[in-house]
């Protein structure tokens, strides 16, 4: 059910590029509805782990295609007004261009640039991930991770976003199931003078759960579903050897 549901916001995500969707700001805003919008446009712009808790290895590279979903709540009027007086994304789609690299002493190092076609949506990230057991046969990986990512694009916003992350995964011959817990942060402010509105920061926590397909050698493919007040959606494919 699960699957069929994500399928379907893919698909409804995909069509929605088709459209201009420019996110701008224009008098009327009130302060809760910045804090509001910071809060879920913010998340949508988060660095999500997307891979098992495993490390890569010394000699090991990942690089992959991402597309990440979030549920915003554009029934608010806010979001129509953040959008030019348009009708808003559903869901904000992002899809991502993902590198990791596999470094000595059980650490990963990553980074990912996002553009939203027909958007004025543009960011980068960086992550970091340090494997405290590398996982076995027998045994599961376990691994905290912390990430990075900044807007741009969107002359009038700033938004950062900072996450921690610990993860644990387990691989079962062609499956790699993988969990975890995170905290959040997301800091916004806005930089015109069309109004007067206080900086905002958002510290939240929320679960995620996914899993790791590797039908071919090298090639993987990742579904991953976060969950908490804002819920985030992921496909990944990709080679990891």
């Amino acid at each position: 059910m699960k699957t069929k549901i994500l399928l379907m916001m893919l698909i409804s995500s995909l069509s929605t590029l088709t459209s201009a969707k420019d996110i701008e700001l224009t008098t009327g805003i009130l302060q809760d509805e910045f804090k509001d919008f910071v809060n879920e446009f913010g998340t949508s712009l988060l660095f999500t782990p997307m891979a098992p808790a495993e490390p890569l290895g010394v000699t090991g590279f990942d690089v992959s295609l991402d597309l990440m979903i979030t549920d915003i709540n554009d029934s608010d009027a806010y979001w129509k007004k953040f959008f030019g007086g348009s009708q808003p994304y559903s869901y904000i789609p992002t899809p991502r261009l993902h590198l990791q690299k596999g470094l000595p002493f059980n650490i990963d190092l990553g980074a990912m640039y996002v553009t939203v076609p027909d958007s004025n949506i543009k960011l980068w990230g960086l992550e970091a991930k340090y494997a405290i057991l590398e996982g076995t046969v027998a045994t599961p990986a376990l691994s905290v991770r912390a990430s990075y990512s900044q807007l741009q694009g969107i002359d009038e916003l700033e938004i950062e976003t900072q996450s921690l992350d610990i993860l644990i995964s387990k691989g079962f011959l062609m499956l790699t199931p993988y969990a975890g817990a995170s905290m959040l942060r997301v800091n916004g402010r806005e930089k015109t003078e069309l109004v007067a509105l206080d900086d905002v920061e958002e510290t939240e926590y929320r679960g995620l759960l996914g899993v790791q397909f590797s039908p071919f050698p090298l090639l993987n493919i990742n579904g991953e579903y976060s969950f908490g007040k804002i819920p985030q959606y992921g496909l990944k494919i990709g080679i990891r050897f």
